[in-house]
């Protein structure tokens, strides 16, 4: 893969890393750092993909193991708060209200939302992604969707 080839597919997937990240980490300097060691480590690794058409898959494998790793390095020495910040910039206007709610999810939960719902991901995909068996997946997205019933009920009152 050359240089262009990769530039061009990380800015084709770009928003939806951004989604995916910002699903998991809701906040956008993490998300943003998240994002950019994935890519640094992606593309000091592009020799390794052969097909262009598992770009995406891969790409996001990257950078849910750099979101999990900025988490676990916060928890360790304690450097940002356990905050649920729901001010968060909107990628689509449209989509804000649900997008809120979406937020309000723990990352576990958002994350598959996110990868089922705006990235249109398979349930394998997303077990590849996260790297957990596809009956997690089916659980969490059930269970996801249950929440965001309750959620969005809340929301109308």
């Amino acid at each position: 893969m050359t240089k262009e080839e990769f530039v061009n597919l990380i800015e084709i997937n770009k928003l939806s890393m951004y989604k995916f990240a910002k699903s998991i980490l809701k906040n956008d300097v993490e998300t943003e750092d998240a994002m950019s060691e994935a890519i640094l480590k992606a593309y000091k690794n592009k020799g390794k993909i052969k097909d262009a058409n598992s770009f995406k898959s891969w790409i996001m494998r990257i950078l849910a193991n750099e979101c999990y790793d900025l988490i676990k390095k916060s928890r360790k020495f304690d450097l940002i708060e356990d905050t649920e910040d729901l001010n968060l910039v909107h990628i689509d206007n449209s989509e804000s209200g649900l997008k809120e709610v979406v937020e309000k999810l723990n990352k576990e939960y958002s994350s598959v939302i996110v990868l089922y719902y705006y990235e249109d991901m398979s349930i394998k995909e997303i077990s590849n992604i996260l790297q957990l068996p596809e009956g997690t997946i089916k659980s969490r997205l059930s269970r996801a969707k249950s929440k965001l019933r309750v959620l969005l009920n809340e929301e109308e009152v």
